[in-house]
């Protein structure tokens, strides 16, 4: 893939956008956050309790796979926010506004999280980037993604495949998962088949204030969206790439 990048894509194949916070807290924030966001952001706004809320606190607590579930739902027109007890995240509806608007909402949103006070210590975030490059071929699906793949004495040529690596760029590190035959409804469109990549870009601080957070987070926020863009664009091959009708500065 070439060095230089594309500013945008003609073809957008985002499915999903989101930026995570993980924290610890002296108390369950999902029982306050909710209301302050509810105050804070202005619209439209619909707040739903999700499933993993009726698991019991005890249990959450006592489970490191459960202790960052999103247990509350706020949905605006342009976003939704989730909230655990110790995360809260922000993710794109769509259609997607693009990174400038994305990443303001974050500042604002780590604003917010500093003014209530209820964070001690801010663990890590994350973005999380979902794309459907859309094919009904399956020997298509296989060119689609800068991969190759052999088992034994097989090469992957049509076979439907899911891969899954974590590869460390710069601090960060990018799991990656690439999945072929995945068929997509989106809201408004008909149903879309095609191979799904999938990147989750962690940056892990080890335990900082929110204010130490918020005084670099523009620039943090640039270097995890530049490093998940790249780590994107690196799984295509060039012929993918003209697919989507990429626009250059």
């Amino acid at each position: 893939m070439a060095n230089k990048l594309p500013k945008r894509l003609r073809k957008e194949p985002l499915l999903d956008a989101l930026f995570e916070c993980r924290f610890d807290a002296h108390f369950p924030v999902s029982n306050i956050l909710p209301g302050i966001l509810f105050s804070e952001f202005e619209g439209e706004k619909q707040l739903e309790r999700l499933p993993q809320s009726e698991i019991p606190e005890v249990i959450r607590k006592s489970d490191p796979n459960l202790q960052y579930v999103p247990l509350v739902r706020i949905r605006f027109q342009n976003y939704s926010f989730l909230v655990g007890d110790r995360s809260v995240a922000v993710a794109c509806n769509l259609p997607y506004k693009g990174w400038n608007d994305f990443k303001a909402t974050i500042i604002k949103l780590i604003g917010v999280l500093k003014k209530s006070g209820l964070v001690d210590k801010v663990l890590r975030y994350s973005t999380k980037y979902v794309d459907l490059i859309h094919s009904n071929d399956p020997t298509d699906q296989v060119d689609l993604a800068n991969l190759s793949l052999r088992i034994g004495s097989h090469n992957l040529t049509k076979e439907s495949y899911q891969v899954r690596m974590e590869i460390s760029v710069e601090g960060f590190i990018n799991i990656i998962q690439i999945i072929s035959g995945t068929r997509v409804i989106i809201p408004g469109k008909p149903e879309q088949e095609g191979v799904v990549i999938d990147i989750d870009t962690i940056k892990d601080i080890g335990g900082i204030s929110v204010e130490q957070l918020e005084q670099d987070l523009d620039s943090a926020l640039e270097h995890i969206h530049r490093v998940s863009k790249e780590t994107f664009f690196d799984c295509l091959t060039e012929q993918t790439l003209m697919r989507l009708e990429p626009e250059y500065e």
